[in-house]
């Protein structure tokens, strides 16, 4: 009897703990406020001045920035940046400069890295290309909100800590597409009316006939999420979970760009979302171009061998401490690396094998490598489509089966196309995800090589099998 008594009690003190955590989690969800505002923000500092390292070009011409980042520019370069001022060729008119301190003195050991954020009066010479790659705004339900696939895409933040030269979303910094950042509370009104649709009408659209899917996932975007403060931050978050959201991306380059924005303030933030939502995953989709962004270096530039093993290299602390910090907390976070492959970045396979067996090792995965949008002034980043295939390609030699998960994908207006091959003349491509529903035996495209062709519409001429008719959308 004594047995089964304590057995009685055990479960009722279970069930009541369940009772009480369940209560905590609705309760958080008609307040989740009240909860966000127990949340600790710092004023983040990123060095230079007014706190952002140095924004634009101005202080760079007027000799206003810290002596040892006076390299960055030649005065000729300089000079010619002021002769196209407020013409069509205007520099900042494509895309605003933005540097924090801690990536510039990155840059001051690495020419690829500063390739990565350097302005070049080359990116105005040929201005071909999309002004919305890919795009976006057709997918564009409500302000601020992407729904493409079976998961949304919120634009949260209209800035990051440094800007790539490459970036796809330099519509989004210079407002020349009206696009426009996200409200928490249209979304979710977007995502649960759009589930009980889903829902109404048993997953099939009566429309169309064809499959519709639940949003379950969701990805903050930008800009940089992690560029917002933690109150802002969680908002977004506390909201999509309020939703319904289960599966939780934050795409951010942070970590390369600026590793102290995750202090303890921000890992207390993820720890009560955690714990108000337990039920919610949340995926770091980390954005490192070059091994440069976080390995140690000498003097003369070679990286530093790990004093662990002769496999792997040392990190630099204020980078992996806060990865260590998220992977501690792999019962809810996980940790994905996805980057394009551009000219004079990261084109070269031996550096891109080497940066995938670091991040494997530390535990985050190599989810995609892009070939660059065809956004406008592409052609001082993107490499040829199959010439960046192959750099690819040879990049996962030696890789293991578990280190190489990483696919070459294009994100297209019409979907994700992954390039298989270019072999005996030919390419072959894989619709790797679509908004569509294209039927499995309609996947595959092969076309004639075309070894001048950056984006998959420079293969319209060249098709041999299209039995989807993406390339003739």
């Amino acid at each position: 009897m004594n047995i089964i008594l304590a057995a009685r009690i055990k479960v009722t003190k279970i069930s009541q703990y369940k009772i009480r955590v369940n209560y905590f989690a609705n309760f958080a969800m008609r307040n989740y406020e009240k909860i966000i505002s127990i949340i600790k923000d710092n004023n983040f500092d990123r060095g230079g001045f007014h706190g952002s390292g140095v924004v634009g070009l101005k202080p760079f011409v007027d000799n206003k920035v810290p002596d040892e980042f006076k390299l960055l520019y030649t005065q000729q370069e300089l000079k010619k940046f002021t002769q196209l001022r407020g013409t069509p060729r205007d520099i900042e008119e494509r895309m605003k400069v933005k540097i924090s301190d801690h990536y510039l003195k990155l840059v001051q050991r690495s020419e690829h890295l500063k390739n990565l954020i350097k302005a070049r009066s080359e990116e105005t010479e040929d201005l071909s290309g999309d002004l919305d790659p890919s795009n976006q705004n057709r997918y564009s339900p409500i302000p601020g909100l992407l729904h493409k696939y079976e998961m949304v895409l919120l634009y949260t933040s209209g800035t990051c800590s440094s800007h790539c030269r490459y970036c796809y979303r330099l519509d989004l910094f210079t407002k020349k597409t009206g696009k426009q950042l996200a409200k928490i509370n249209e979304v979710k009104d977007y995502i649960v009316n759009y589930n009980r649709k889903v829902k109404a009408c048993q997953g099939t659209d009566p429309e169309s006939g064809k499959p519709i899917y639940f949003i379950k996932e969701a990805l903050l975007s930008g800009g940089d999420p992690m560029a917002l403060s933690n109150k802002r931050l969680a908002r977004f978050m506390f909201g999509l979970a309020e939703a319904g959201i289960t599966t939780l991306r934050i795409g951010t380059k942070e970590l390369a760009f600026f590793p102290a924005r995750f202090d303890d303030n921000f890992f207390d933030m993820l720890d009560l979302f955690n714990k108000t939502y337990p039920h919610v995953r949340v995926v770091f989709v980390v954005h490192f171009t070059h091994p440069a962004e976080f390995l140690e270096m000498d003097n003369e530039q070679n990286y530093l061998p790990s004093n662990l093993n002769s496999f792997t290299f040392d990190w630099m602390k204020e980078t992996l401490n806060p990865v260590l910090k998220l992977k501690k907390r792999a019962h809810f976070i996980s940790l994905e690396n996805q980057t394009p492959i551009i000219w004079k970045v990261n084109d070269d396979s031996a550096t891109l094998n080497m940066m995938q067996k670091e991040l494997y090792n530390k535990g985050i995965g190599n989810h995609y490598f892009f070939q660059c949008r065809n956004i406008q002034g592409k052609k001082e980043f993107a490499l040829p489509l199959e010439e960046t295939w192959k750099i690819f390609s040879l990049s996962q030699k030696g890789l293991s089966g578990i280190e190489k998960h990483a696919r070459f994908v294009m994100s297209t207006e019409q979907g994700k196309i992954e390039v298989i091959s270019v072999t005996d003349g030919k390419i072959i491509f894989r619709i790797h995800r679509d908004p569509y529903d294209i039927r499995p035996e309609e996947n595959i495209i092969i076309c004639k090589s075309n070894p001048n062709a950056f984006w998959i519409t420079d293969y319209k001429g060249h098709i041999i099998y299209d039995p989807s008719s993406i390339l003739q959308s």
